[in-house]
């Protein structure tokens, strides 16, 4: 499959252009991103604060604040997913190849967490011009950062969000997501009276915390999401440090 433009290439069998742009209401989901190194030269709408296109040649220019990145298909997503890997705050769409070497290096090994998306996403020309054929295969959406990690599992976007090469903190076997930290709460309080549950995720997460001036409504947030998928507490061992 030969993507012959540098910016956004999706391809299907059916798809007989390379350029091809991400459903603006995926994007909308996983809130407001500083840049795009990756756009095309004419967008029909804009997918972050600042972009780059083909004539600024986004690979090489500085990138800063929290990036989205849809990048050519092909082997020329190695070199994007290195430099965003490196930048560390960032979210990439890509295809669910899940077996690659380029998915191994850059993905396995240095994503914080990925959310595969419920069956095939549908591209858009230059124009705003939804495409007759889905993108060919399925698509996953690849996060760098905690802060990238709390949009995938806030986005409400369908598939299955799966956290990858987690720090532990404090807490052993699962990963530093609010949601895990307030499962590990109400695992040992419940979820009705809110001080103690505050004070053990102060505890657990302080980190999160002070990284959050809105925490106790993260806090609560976590636990209706709990509430509203009947996920019933599972036992976690938490080591705490006083």
């Amino acid at each position: 499959m030969k993507v012959s433009k540098g910016i956004g290439g999706h391809q299907s069998a059916k798809m007989k252009t390379d350029e091809w742009l991400t459903d603006p209401s995926l994007i909308k989901k996983l809130g407001e991103f500083d840049l795009d190194p990756c756009s095309p030269i004419i967008r029909p709408w804009d997918t972050a604060k600042h972009h780059y296109n083909i004539v600024d040649n986004g690979l090489r220019q500085n990138w800063y604040g929290r990036i989205w990145l849809n990048p050519p298909y092909g082997k020329q997503a190695d070199n994007w997913l290195s430099k965003l890997a490196y930048h560390n705050n960032g979210i990439a769409l890509i295809f669910a190849r899940t077996e690659t070497e380029m998915f191994f290096e850059h993905v396995w090994n240095k994503a914080d967490s990925i959310l595969f998306i419920k069956g095939r996403l549908y591209f858009y020309t230059p124009e705003g011009k939804r495409a007759k054929a889905n993108g060919g295969a399925p698509s996953v959406l690849v996060a760098y950062g905690e802060n990238n990690v709390d949009a995938l599992e806030d986005s409400g976007i369908q598939g299955r969000h799966v956290p990858l090469n987690q720090p532990t903190l404090i807490i052993v076997g699962v990963s530093p997501s609010w949601v895990s930290v307030v499962k590990i709460a109400i695992n040992n309080f419940g979820d009705e009276d809110m001080k103690p549950i505050y004070e053990m995720v102060e505890r657990i997460a302080p980190d999160k915390v002070a990284k959050n001036p809105h925490w106790k409504e993260k806090v609560r947030q976590s636990i209706q999401k709990i509430r509203r998928k009947t996920i019933k507490p599972t036992y976690c061992q938490a080591t705490l440090i006083e």
